[in-house]
């Protein structure tokens, strides 16, 4: 996916997640039934690690841009996890909007499809999941810019992508419809890449090292969460605080 469909490829992925919009978690599952465990053991995992790694920061979130929603699976772990006040769930999939507006409606949560009513310099927080390995290599700069606007001067990027170091992620990607074409970010590349776009990284860390088979062993994560092991990494970035909220 992409921040706009401004271009053939970009308008090709949106109506690609279009179609998935109303079986979207079947079709994760696809890949994930490998793992033993479902969408949302995931989802709050990473939210349970988040919430660690910002209160290990003394850090407080009430707003947070959902980068990337899709039909805001991620929605609730995030709102009720973070205690968030205000949340904004984006994505340039209209078909998938609607799906989230459907079954999301809350007060304090919104939708929208159109990059262009995101606010400036309005968010603690900006999180995504699984997004920047469907966004085209040349637009991926762009979407950290528009990511970097958005926060306050001080505020967060949780990244999590897949571990393009992990074979299994590979052979689990293959089995999901959408993900057969997508092209996977190192970590270094990550880094890279948000450095580029402005944020400072404050750490690396991996998740999601053992399958539900060998749910016995997950205490150990924390310990290996530094070692490229896991099925998912996290570069939690941060917006320089004292920035004027512009980007060159």
């Amino acid at each position: 996916m992409s921040a706009s469909a401004s271009g053939p490829e970009e308008a090709r992925q949106n109506a690609e997640f279009d179609e998935f919009a109303g079986n979207y978690d079947k079709a994760l599952n696809e890949g994930l039934k490998f793992t033993g465990e479902g969408r949302d053991y995931f989802a709050a995992g990473r939210v349970d690690w988040l919430t660690k790694r910002l209160s290990a920061k003394a850090a407080r979130v009430s707003t947070c841009l959902d980068f990337g929603c899709g039909t805001g699976g991620g929605c609730e772990p995030l709102v009720s996890g973070l205690k968030i006040d205000a949340y904004l769930g984006y994505d340039p999939s209209s078909a998938s909007i609607s799906e989230a507006r459907s079954l999301l409606g809350q007060s304090k949560v919104t939708f929208e499809h159109d990059d262009q009513v995101i606010p400036a310099n309005a968010f603690d927080l900006v999180f995504t999941n699984g997004v920047f390995h469907h966004i085209p290599p040349a637009d991926r700069l762009s979407c950290v810019k528009l990511a970097w606007r958005s926060l306050k001067p001080g505020g967060w990027f949780a990244f999590w992508e897949n571990n393009r170091w992990n074979p299994i992620v590979h052979f689990l990607m293959s089995r999901v419809p959408f993900d057969k074409d997508a092209q996977m970010l190192f970590p270094h590349q990550a880094r890279s890449l948000l450095r580029a776009g402005g944020f400072e990284i404050e750490l690396t860390d991996y998740l999601f090292v053992f399958p539900a088979m060998l749910k016995a062993l997950r205490p150990l994560e924390p310990s290996l969460c530094k070692l490229p092991l896991g099925g998912q990494y996290m570069v939690l970035a941060r917006k320089p605080l004292h920035s004027d909220g512009r980007h060159s």
